[in-house]
């Protein structure tokens, strides 16, 4: 890097030092539950998702889950003439457990590019965001790609982070396999379209809504969350049908096609697979950060030209109820362009 660029680093690591209290950045520091706080909240503001869902700073690195929403009937009556009356846990039923482990999260920047952003007055703002734009979107495709935990990674084999950890579909799978839809009449997989297991979108989100337990299945906050290409898939068969029709032309240009499906809200989100569908509640959904766990060091490594920051914490992904989450199996899900001749 050019000489303005290293006055750039040095005010960088300095600024990065007071913050975090710190007397020397290139040697791996910890950061303290306040300030893990604060970061977890800013990665919320910047990322749509992360806003919605739970995550939550844990003190212990296992345990039981936190079940941060009431549920159940906890309305009733009570002859305290013979008997006392009986408090509930409204936060008793969910029984699942999470065990918060290592995660690296770590990047670098070339110095060409940080000689292109030195002259921009947000400089440090560049860099920061950089690296807190990758942590969020990787571990959001980890929640729904994650498949398993492995000693040593391998990105090039695993491009969503099968091998990191556990995300909330293979948790669901193992723990409650009977609201994981992985097959319809047709072994290992699930036909959506004409001829199929559900003639359209709308079908399969209400079969796979219709797995949800009792108890929950009217709550209020239940959405559907789905894939991309099922989306344009059912959008583009809309267009087929209606599209020469002014009234339901207007409806889907107004976006309003993809309101809902199975009778819930549906919701497009990033990095989530383009065939899947799930149904629970945003708040349903956490991922656990273990405290005092988050270690960061930030390296100048002339050897290869370029800028780098390590970052590890202890995490995991957790269902809070898992009777409150139903999903199929992206990998199986096959659609159909000529009426049900084909399915791919």
């Amino acid at each position: 890097m050019d000489n303005f660029t290293r006055k750039k680093i040095s005010a960088l690591e300095l600024a990065v030092a007071e913050q975090y209290d710190t007397a020397n950045v290139a040697q791996t520091f910890s950061i303290t539950p306040n300030k893990a706080q604060k970061i977890i909240a800013q990665a919320r503001l910047e990322n749509s998702f992360l806003n919605r869902i739970n995550v939550v700073l844990v003190k212990n690195q296992q345990g039981e889950a936190i079940r941060i929403d009431a549920t159940g009937m906890i309305a009733g009556t009570t002859d305290t003439e013979s008997k006392d009356r009986a408090p509930k846990d409204p936060h008793s039923k969910g029984g699942t457990t999470y065990h918060c482990q290592q995660v690296n999260f770590d990047t670098l920047i070339k110095y060409v590019t940080l000689d292109a952003w030195a002259h921009d007055p947000k400089f440090k703002t560049l860099v920061a965001v950089q690296t807190r734009k990758q942590i969020s979107t990787n571990q959001i495709q980890i929640g729904f790609y994650g498949e398993r935990r492995a000693a040593t990674s391998d990105p090039a084999a695993n491009p969503k982070g099968q091998d990191v950890a556990k995300g909330w579909l293979k948790k669901l799978e193992e723990q409650n396999a009977e609201n994981f839809l992985t097959e319809g009449k047709n072994a290992g997989e699930i036909r959506i379209g004409e001829q199929g297991d559900y003639v359209n979108l709308d079908a399969a989100v209400n079969d796979v809504k219709q797995m949800i337990d009792p108890e929950f299945e009217d709550d209020g906050d239940l959405v559907a969350i789905i894939g991309s290409e099922l989306l344009a898939d059912d959008k583009a068969k809309f267009y087929d049908l209606h599209g020469n029709t002014p009234s339901e032309k207007a409806r889907i240009e107004d976006k309003q096609i993809i309101g809902t499906y199975g009778g819930l809200s549906a919701y497009k989100v990033p990095h989530f697979p383009s065939r899947g569908i799930i149904v629970t509640s945003f708040k349903n959904l956490s991922i656990y950060i273990q405290k005092d766990s988050i270690r960061r060091r930030m390296e100048d490594n002339a050897k290869r030209d370029r800028y780098e920051t390590y970052q590890s914490q202890n995490m995991d992904y957790v269902i809070e109820e898992l009777g409150k989450i139903a999903a199929v199996q992206f990998a199986n899900v096959k659609l159909t362009d000529d009426k049900g001749t084909s399915w791919s």
